[in-house]
């Protein structure tokens, strides 16, 4: 019996190497790739002036927060994940917190952003052609993202303990004040899963279905209206001249 256990035993601690190895290989290599990509499309952007018009800003601010992402937040959890426990202090564990929900929220909301720039592009052609040369109202959206995703969680994180005074976070873990609370995760994942979730199907088959119906008419407009056929003397090219007689 005692041989069995220690088996079971040493079948799940090499079940835990194995894990950790796959971890140790596979976060570097996404937060590589991560890290890379994003600053390749930052570094086009500068580069390129001619990038710099309103759907690519929205391209670029959504490019920052995957960067950060893959800089700080991936690794920051990797470390998190793989000892189980935090050592880093209660303060960095805010820093953390606070970075991690808003790189994640902002990342959403930019996502949600693009959808609805793709929606005006498509669905009202004259006046997304009008807010391409509003470069104010571009930078006023970008930065109505961060706020919006600063609002939904950090305050929060940073006074919940003080408010509360309810910190049930066991020894040794990282957690937000409200993690144990249900209605507060619940209200912020409605504005952080589903309303996006909701807005970005609500936009993409708006698109799909305005190009499906312009594809319509257009093969109805082709159907109903042939182009003219000319008669063969006007396709054709007159015949030779005869030779002459002498």
């Amino acid at each position: 019996m005692s041989d069995r256990n220690s088996t079971e035993d040493e079948e799940k601690t090499s079940l835990s190497t194995s894990t950790t190895i796959f971890l140790y290989i596979f976060i570097p290599l996404i937060t590589s790739v991560t890290v890379l990509g994003n600053i390749i499309v930052i570094l086009s952007f500068i580069i390129d002036k001619r990038l710099r018009n309103q759907s690519n800003f929205f391209l670029l601010n959504l490019a920052i927060c995957d960067f950060f992402i893959g800089a700080f937040c991936i690794p920051v959890s990797a470390s998190f994940i793989i000892t189980g426990k935090w050592t880093l202090g209660n303060f960095l564990c805010k820093v953390w917190l606070i970075a991690d929900n808003l790189m994640c929220t902002a990342s959403v909301f930019n996502i949600v952003l693009i959808s609805y720039d793709r929606f005006l592009s498509i669905t009202l052609a004259v006046t997304y052609r009008y807010q391409q040369n509003n470069h104010r109202q571009t930078v006023v959206k970008m930065a109505t993202i961060w706020v919006l995703s600063f609002l939904l969680y950090s305050p929060a994180i940073i006074v919940w303990d003080y408010v509360y005074g309810d910190n049930n976070t066991p020894e040794g873990q990282c957690l937000a004040g409200y993690y144990y609370n249900w209605h507060f995760l619940l209200g912020a994942s409605t504005f952080d899963f589903f309303l996006p979730l909701i807005s970005i199907s609500f936009f993409n088959i708006s698109i799909y279905w305005n190009i499906k119906l312009r594809s319509r008419k257009r093969s109805h407009a082709l159907s109903s209206h042939p182009p003219p056929s000319f008669p063969p003397s006007l396709t054709t090219s007159p015949p030779p001249p005869p030779p002459p007689s002498f």
